[in-house]
Protein backbone atom coordinates (compact mmCIF):
# COMPACT_ATOMS: atom_id res chain seq x y z
CA UNK A 1 0.00 0.00 0.00
CA UNK A 2 2.91 2.35 0.70
CA UNK A 3 4.31 1.64 -2.77
CA UNK A 4 0.91 2.30 -4.32
CA UNK A 5 0.53 5.59 -2.41
CA UNK A 6 4.01 6.79 -3.38
CA UNK A 7 3.46 5.86 -7.03
CA UNK A 8 0.07 7.61 -7.11
CA UNK A 9 1.47 10.81 -5.61
CA UNK A 10 4.45 10.70 -7.99
CA UNK A 11 2.15 10.38 -11.01
CA UNK A 12 -0.33 12.99 -9.70
CA UNK A 13 1.54 15.46 -7.45
CA UNK A 14 -1.50 17.75 -7.18
CA UNK A 15 -3.92 15.04 -6.06
CA UNK A 16 -6.19 16.23 -3.24
CA UNK A 17 -5.82 14.49 0.14
CA UNK A 18 -9.51 13.43 0.02
CA UNK A 19 -9.02 11.80 -3.38
CA UNK A 20 -5.85 10.07 -2.21
CA UNK A 21 -7.66 8.72 0.87
CA UNK A 22 -10.52 7.38 -1.29
CA UNK A 23 -8.08 5.73 -3.69
CA UNK A 24 -6.26 4.02 -0.83
CA UNK A 25 -9.52 2.80 0.74
CA UNK A 26 -10.70 1.50 -2.65
CA UNK A 27 -7.51 -0.47 -3.21
CA UNK A 28 -7.66 -1.94 0.31
CA UNK A 29 -11.26 -3.07 -0.33
CA UNK A 30 -10.37 -4.52 -3.73
CA UNK A 31 -7.47 -6.49 -2.30
CA UNK A 32 -9.73 -7.99 0.37
CA UNK A 33 -12.05 -9.53 -2.23
CA UNK A 34 -11.30 -12.71 -4.20
CA UNK A 35 -11.75 -11.00 -7.57
CA UNK A 36 -10.38 -7.67 -6.44
CA UNK A 37 -7.01 -7.92 -8.15
CA UNK A 38 -8.59 -8.93 -11.46
CA UNK A 39 -11.04 -6.05 -11.19
CA UNK A 40 -8.24 -3.61 -10.40
CA UNK A 41 -6.33 -4.83 -13.45
CA UNK A 42 -9.41 -4.26 -15.64
CA UNK A 43 -9.90 -0.76 -14.24
CA UNK A 44 -6.30 0.10 -15.05
CA UNK A 45 -6.90 -0.69 -18.73
CA UNK A 46 -10.19 1.22 -19.16
CA UNK A 47 -10.10 4.19 -21.50
CA UNK A 48 -11.71 7.51 -20.63
CA UNK A 49 -15.02 6.68 -22.35
CA UNK A 50 -15.37 3.39 -20.46
CA UNK A 51 -14.54 5.07 -17.15
CA UNK A 52 -17.27 7.63 -17.72
CA UNK A 53 -19.67 4.89 -18.74
CA UNK A 54 -18.86 2.82 -15.64
CA UNK A 55 -19.37 5.89 -13.44
CA UNK A 56 -22.76 6.49 -15.04
CA UNK A 57 -23.72 2.81 -14.67
CA UNK A 58 -22.88 2.74 -10.96
CA UNK A 59 -24.67 6.03 -10.47
CA UNK A 60 -27.96 4.58 -11.74
CA UNK A 61 -27.71 0.86 -10.95
CA UNK A 62 -26.43 -1.42 -8.25
CA UNK A 63 -24.00 -4.04 -9.56
CA UNK A 64 -26.39 -6.88 -8.69
CA UNK A 65 -29.35 -5.25 -10.46
CA UNK A 66 -27.24 -4.58 -13.54
CA UNK A 67 -26.05 -8.22 -13.57
CA UNK A 68 -29.63 -9.55 -13.38
CA UNK A 69 -30.62 -7.49 -16.42
CA UNK A 70 -27.44 -8.14 -18.42
CA UNK A 71 -27.45 -11.89 -17.71
CA UNK A 72 -31.03 -12.19 -18.98
CA UNK A 73 -30.28 -10.18 -22.13
CA UNK A 74 -27.06 -12.12 -22.74
CA UNK A 75 -28.86 -15.45 -22.38
CA UNK A 76 -31.42 -14.46 -25.01
CA UNK A 77 -28.88 -13.01 -27.41
CA UNK A 78 -26.81 -16.18 -26.99
CA UNK A 79 -29.82 -18.28 -28.06
CA UNK A 80 -30.22 -16.18 -31.21
CA UNK A 81 -26.49 -16.32 -32.02
CA UNK A 82 -26.36 -20.11 -31.46
CA UNK A 83 -29.30 -20.74 -33.81
CA UNK A 84 -27.81 -18.47 -36.48
CA UNK A 85 -24.44 -20.24 -36.27
CA UNK A 86 -25.72 -23.82 -36.17
CA UNK A 87 -28.99 -23.91 -38.12
CA UNK A 88 -27.33 -23.36 -41.49
CA UNK A 89 -24.47 -25.80 -40.89
CA UNK A 90 -25.13 -29.24 -42.49
CA UNK A 91 -22.78 -30.81 -39.93
CA UNK A 92 -24.89 -29.66 -36.97
CA UNK A 93 -26.46 -32.41 -34.91
CA UNK A 94 -29.84 -30.68 -34.62
CA UNK A 95 -31.44 -33.41 -32.53
CA UNK A 96 -28.95 -33.07 -29.69
CA UNK A 97 -28.14 -29.38 -30.02
CA UNK A 98 -30.68 -27.10 -31.70
CA UNK A 99 -33.91 -28.86 -30.78
CA UNK A 100 -33.50 -28.89 -26.97
CA UNK A 101 -32.25 -25.29 -27.13
CA UNK A 102 -35.17 -23.94 -29.17
CA UNK A 103 -37.86 -25.79 -27.24
CA UNK A 104 -36.41 -24.47 -23.98
CA UNK A 105 -36.50 -20.89 -25.29
CA UNK A 106 -40.28 -20.66 -25.71
CA UNK A 107 -40.06 -16.84 -25.87
CA UNK A 108 -38.87 -17.29 -29.48
CA UNK A 109 -42.46 -18.11 -30.45
CA UNK A 110 -44.00 -15.07 -28.76
CA UNK A 111 -44.05 -13.18 -25.47
CA UNK A 112 -47.26 -14.96 -24.45
CA UNK A 113 -45.31 -18.24 -24.15
CA UNK A 114 -42.54 -16.70 -22.01
CA UNK A 115 -44.08 -17.97 -18.81
CA UNK A 116 -43.28 -20.64 -16.27
CA UNK A 117 -46.95 -21.63 -16.52
CA UNK A 118 -46.09 -23.61 -19.65
CA UNK A 119 -44.71 -26.85 -18.27
CA UNK A 120 -44.59 -30.53 -18.98
CA UNK A 121 -47.90 -32.20 -18.15
CA UNK A 122 -48.02 -35.86 -17.17
CA UNK A 123 -51.42 -36.45 -18.79
CA UNK A 124 -50.30 -34.79 -22.02
CA UNK A 125 -47.12 -36.84 -21.96
CA UNK A 126 -49.10 -40.08 -21.62
CA UNK A 127 -51.39 -39.14 -24.51
CA UNK A 128 -48.36 -38.18 -26.65
CA UNK A 129 -46.76 -41.56 -25.98
CA UNK A 130 -49.88 -43.24 -27.37
CA UNK A 131 -50.25 -40.93 -30.36
CA UNK A 132 -46.59 -40.92 -31.39
CA UNK A 133 -45.67 -44.36 -30.08
CA UNK A 134 -45.29 -46.06 -33.45
CA UNK A 135 -43.22 -43.19 -34.88
CA UNK A 136 -40.80 -42.71 -31.99
CA UNK A 137 -37.15 -43.06 -32.94
CA UNK A 138 -34.96 -45.69 -31.32
CA UNK A 139 -32.33 -43.06 -30.53
CA UNK A 140 -33.00 -40.23 -28.13
CA UNK A 141 -30.80 -37.61 -26.50
CA UNK A 142 -28.90 -38.18 -23.28
CA UNK A 143 -30.89 -38.00 -20.03
CA UNK A 144 -34.42 -37.82 -21.52
CA UNK A 145 -35.85 -37.35 -18.01
CA UNK A 146 -34.40 -33.84 -18.04
CA UNK A 147 -36.80 -32.94 -20.85
CA UNK A 148 -40.06 -34.87 -20.37
CA UNK A 149 -41.75 -32.42 -22.75
CA UNK A 150 -39.84 -33.79 -25.77
CA UNK A 151 -40.82 -36.71 -27.99
CA UNK A 152 -38.18 -37.75 -30.53
CA UNK A 153 -39.54 -38.96 -33.88
CA UNK A 154 -37.65 -40.28 -36.86
CA UNK A 155 -37.82 -36.99 -38.77
CA UNK A 156 -38.63 -34.42 -36.09
CA UNK A 157 -38.66 -33.44 -32.43
CA UNK A 158 -42.01 -32.67 -30.81
CA UNK A 159 -42.26 -30.46 -27.73
CA UNK A 160 -45.52 -30.44 -25.76
CA UNK A 161 -46.13 -28.11 -22.83
CA UNK A 162 -49.39 -26.88 -21.34
CA UNK A 163 -50.92 -24.39 -18.93
CA UNK A 164 -53.38 -25.53 -16.30
CA UNK A 165 -56.52 -23.88 -14.95
CA UNK A 166 -59.57 -24.87 -12.90
CA UNK A 167 -62.85 -25.44 -14.68
CA UNK A 168 -65.89 -23.46 -13.67
CA UNK A 169 -68.15 -26.37 -12.73
CA UNK A 170 -66.41 -28.82 -10.41
CA UNK A 171 -63.27 -26.68 -9.94
CA UNK A 172 -60.95 -29.49 -11.01
CA UNK A 173 -57.63 -28.82 -12.73
CA UNK A 174 -57.65 -29.02 -16.50
CA UNK A 175 -55.46 -27.94 -19.42
CA UNK A 176 -56.17 -24.50 -20.86
CA UNK A 177 -53.53 -24.03 -23.59
CA UNK A 178 -51.10 -26.44 -25.24
CA UNK A 179 -47.94 -25.29 -27.02
CA UNK A 180 -46.88 -27.83 -29.66
CA UNK A 181 -43.53 -27.22 -31.39
CA UNK A 182 -42.49 -29.55 -34.19
CA UNK A 183 -38.87 -29.10 -35.24
CA UNK A 184 -37.96 -30.83 -38.49
CA UNK A 185 -34.53 -32.43 -38.78
CA UNK A 186 -32.03 -31.74 -41.53
CA UNK A 187 -32.32 -28.98 -44.10
CA UNK A 188 -36.04 -29.59 -44.34
CA UNK A 189 -38.68 -27.89 -46.46
CA UNK A 190 -42.14 -27.43 -44.99
CA UNK A 191 -44.82 -28.36 -47.49
CA UNK A 192 -48.54 -29.06 -47.37
CA UNK A 193 -47.83 -32.58 -46.17
CA UNK A 194 -46.01 -31.28 -43.07
CA UNK A 195 -48.88 -28.90 -42.25
CA UNK A 196 -51.42 -31.73 -42.69
CA UNK A 197 -49.25 -33.91 -40.48
CA UNK A 198 -49.34 -31.32 -37.68
CA UNK A 199 -53.10 -31.08 -38.10
CA UNK A 200 -53.34 -34.86 -37.69
CA UNK A 201 -51.24 -34.74 -34.50
CA UNK A 202 -53.63 -32.23 -32.93
CA UNK A 203 -56.75 -34.15 -33.96
CA UNK A 204 -55.27 -37.39 -32.56
CA UNK A 205 -54.39 -35.67 -29.28
CA UNK A 206 -57.87 -34.13 -29.04
CA UNK A 207 -59.67 -37.38 -29.81
CA UNK A 208 -57.80 -39.30 -27.10
CA UNK A 209 -60.10 -39.92 -24.17
CA UNK A 210 -57.42 -39.12 -21.58
CA UNK A 211 -57.77 -35.35 -22.06
CA UNK A 212 -60.47 -34.25 -19.62
CA UNK A 213 -60.77 -30.82 -21.23
CA UNK A 214 -60.57 -29.22 -24.66
CA UNK A 215 -57.51 -26.96 -24.59
CA UNK A 216 -56.50 -24.55 -27.33
CA UNK A 217 -53.49 -25.75 -29.35
CA UNK A 218 -50.80 -23.29 -30.45
CA UNK A 219 -48.76 -25.32 -32.97
CA UNK A 220 -45.54 -24.35 -34.77
CA UNK A 221 -43.86 -26.36 -37.52
CA UNK A 222 -40.23 -25.25 -37.86
CA UNK A 223 -37.90 -26.08 -40.75
CA UNK A 224 -35.18 -24.47 -42.86
CA UNK A 225 -37.52 -23.23 -45.59
CA UNK A 226 -41.17 -23.15 -46.58
CA UNK A 227 -42.37 -24.18 -50.03
CA UNK A 228 -44.08 -21.39 -51.96
CA UNK A 229 -47.40 -23.20 -52.33
CA UNK A 230 -47.64 -23.89 -48.60
CA UNK A 231 -50.19 -22.04 -46.47
CA UNK A 232 -48.20 -20.65 -43.55
CA UNK A 233 -51.07 -20.29 -41.10
CA UNK A 234 -54.03 -22.59 -40.59
CA UNK A 235 -56.83 -22.67 -38.01
CA UNK A 236 -58.81 -25.75 -36.99
CA UNK A 237 -62.48 -25.34 -36.20
CA UNK A 238 -64.89 -22.63 -37.28
CA UNK A 239 -66.08 -19.32 -35.84
CA UNK A 240 -66.22 -19.41 -32.05
CA UNK A 241 -65.26 -23.08 -32.10
CA UNK A 242 -61.65 -22.66 -33.31
CA UNK A 243 -59.50 -24.96 -31.15
CA UNK A 244 -56.07 -24.80 -32.82
CA UNK A 245 -53.76 -22.57 -34.84
CA UNK A 246 -50.89 -24.05 -36.86
CA UNK A 247 -48.02 -21.79 -37.96
CA UNK A 248 -45.18 -22.72 -40.33
CA UNK A 249 -41.93 -20.86 -39.70
CA UNK A 250 -38.19 -21.10 -40.34
CA UNK A 251 -35.14 -20.84 -38.13
CA UNK A 252 -34.24 -17.57 -39.84
CA UNK A 253 -37.69 -16.12 -39.20
CA UNK A 254 -37.43 -17.10 -35.53
CA UNK A 255 -34.08 -15.37 -35.06
CA UNK A 256 -35.09 -12.31 -37.09
CA UNK A 257 -38.27 -11.87 -35.04
CA UNK A 258 -36.38 -12.40 -31.78
CA UNK A 259 -33.76 -9.83 -32.80
CA UNK A 260 -36.46 -7.26 -33.47
CA UNK A 261 -38.15 -7.94 -30.15
CA UNK A 262 -34.79 -7.34 -28.47
CA UNK A 263 -34.45 -4.00 -30.32
CA UNK A 264 -31.65 -5.34 -32.55
CA UNK A 265 -29.24 -5.28 -29.60
CA UNK A 266 -27.20 -8.11 -31.09
CA UNK A 267 -26.46 -6.01 -34.18
CA UNK A 268 -25.20 -3.19 -31.97
CA UNK A 269 -22.66 -5.41 -30.17
CA UNK A 270 -21.64 -7.84 -32.94
CA UNK A 271 -18.14 -8.52 -31.66
CA UNK A 272 -19.46 -10.11 -28.47
CA UNK A 273 -20.69 -13.23 -30.28
CA UNK A 274 -18.68 -13.29 -33.52
CA UNK A 275 -15.79 -15.38 -32.21
CA UNK A 276 -17.81 -17.69 -29.96
CA UNK A 277 -18.44 -21.24 -31.15
CA UNK A 278 -22.11 -22.16 -31.61
CA UNK A 279 -21.80 -25.25 -29.41
CA UNK A 280 -20.23 -23.15 -26.64
CA UNK A 281 -23.21 -20.80 -26.79
CA UNK A 282 -25.59 -23.76 -26.50
CA UNK A 283 -23.65 -25.04 -23.50
CA UNK A 284 -23.83 -21.63 -21.82
CA UNK A 285 -27.57 -21.28 -22.36
CA UNK A 286 -28.48 -24.85 -21.44
CA UNK A 287 -26.17 -24.89 -18.45
CA UNK A 288 -24.62 -28.21 -19.44
CA UNK A 289 -22.26 -29.54 -22.13
CA UNK A 290 -23.72 -29.83 -25.61
CA UNK A 291 -24.93 -33.39 -26.10
CA UNK A 292 -23.64 -33.41 -29.64
CA UNK A 293 -20.20 -34.20 -28.26
CA UNK A 294 -21.61 -37.10 -26.22
CA UNK A 295 -23.27 -38.95 -29.09
CA UNK A 296 -21.30 -41.58 -31.03
CA UNK A 297 -20.50 -40.58 -34.61
CA UNK A 298 -22.88 -41.98 -37.19
CA UNK A 299 -26.03 -41.73 -35.07
CA UNK A 300 -28.64 -39.49 -36.70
Amino acid sequence: MAQFTHALVADHPSIAPEALAKAVRAVIQLQSGRGGIRLLDKLMHLDETDIEGLDRLLEQWTVQDALVVLDEIDARLSVIAAIEKLAGDPATDELHTLHPLITKARWLFGPEFDSSEYASNSTLRTVAEEVFGSRKADTTFQNPRRRPDLVILGDATISLTATTTFNGTDHLACMRDVLLIELKKGHSTIRREEMHQAEGYIEDLMSNGALASRPFFHAYVVGHEIAQATTRTKSLGEGQDVFARIQATTYNQLTDTANRRLMNLKERIPSRYEEVNGYDLVQKVMGQPSQASLVPQGIE
